[in-house]
């Protein structure tokens, strides 16, 4: 893998752990507002305003719940069969809420974003009001949304871009949106309608280019110094052990008695080592040689010999056997 398709893999990795951790924060968010929604619905105030269907009462009780809500604009306690738009409150119950509190009471829909962009858009969120296994009622929660999109900004993007979406309807983005990025990839946002879009940038730059160089370069040109340097120590260590070799030899050469030879390298002092046990063993071979020959004369008593005229006249001097 080349430097720049790690640099690319690496800035991928940067963004989709970016948008990875913007959807579970997100996420964690719904999870605490469902939370609170379902002890509201299991509040035995609530339950009863919803069994006396008294209008006053189940407004009174809806907003006692507000002041315990974050981010709420308003919760309405809902009877079977309503189905009328609400015009009067803000924000408006349009027909996505009516068909959202319908589905409310044989399925538990996922939170949504309901209602055109300006005062109007909210998040919607509803739960069950239940007495002994039957549905009595519906809690619809509209909350502010703004929260999502600063959830999304507050993920930090360079090199790319995030966004959450409810199907085609962006909901808040970070990063530079721009033409050359990447193919989108989708991170789904648990317990909700909702996704995370997120896109890096392929484009390296010139300044990264010269970055990648000098990742490159610089550790090269520190290996090759540290190598010069090791290189001209060790032939100086080199040269020093063989001058003391060159003295070792020159001294059994010439029959000297051994000196010091001091070295840097091991193998050296073995070599030095071997040549003067070679220079002893040598010296005792020749020493036993010497002591070894003996010349031996064999006199014998010849009485044919005459000395006295082989001293005086050795030509003429003539010895027979018999």
């Amino acid at each position: 893998m080349t430097a720049r398709e790690e640099l690319l893999q690496s800035r991928q990795q940067s963004v989709a752990s970016i948008a990875q951790g913007a959807a579970i924060m997100i996420s964690s968010q719904l999870d605490l507002l469902n939370k609170t929604l379902d002890k509201m619905a299991l509040d035995p105030e609530v339950s009863a305003a919803v069994i006396q269907a008294d209008p006053v009462l189940i407004n009174t009780v809806a907003s006692k719940l507000e002041k315990h809500f974050p981010n709420i604009i308003k919760i309405r306690l809902l009877l079977p069969g309503s189905s009328f738009v609400d015009d009067k409150s803000e924000p408006r119950m349009g027909y996505a809420d009516i068909d959202m509190v319908r589905e409310t009471f044989t399925n538990q829909p996922l939170p949504g974003i309901q209602g055109d962009n300006g005062p109007e858009r909210h998040l919607a969120i509803t739960r069950r009001i239940m007495q002994n296994d039957k549905v009595i009622g519906v809690i619809l929660a509209s909350l502010n949304h703004d929260f999502i999109a600063e959830s999304i900004k507050a993920a930090s993007v360079t090199k790319g871009y995030i966004e959450l979406k409810q199907g085609t309807l962006g909901l808040g983005d970070s990063g530079q949106k721009k033409a050359g990025l990447s193919e989108s990839a989708r991170i789904k946002v648990e317990n909700t309608p909702w996704s995370v879009e997120y896109q890096y940038d392929p484009d390296i730059g010139l300044g990264n280019f010269v970055l990648i160089g000098c990742i490159i370069i610089i550790p090269i040109l520190i290996i090759t110094l540290i190598s010069f340097i090791e290189y001209r120590k060790f032939s100086e260590i080199l040269a020093h052990d063989l001058r003391s070799i060159v003295d070792a030899a020159k001294d059994m050469m010439e029959r000297r008695v051994p000196g010091s030879y001091p070295v840097h390298l091991a193998e050296m002092q073995i070599v030095i080592s071997k040549m003067l046990q070679y220079k002893r063993a040598s010296f005792r071979s020749r020493a036993s040689d010497t002591e070894e020959f003996d010349l031996k004369l064999l006199i014998t008593d010849d009485k044919d010999f005459d000395l006295e005229n082989f001293l005086n006249d050795p030509a003429d001097f003539k010895t027979s056997r018999k």
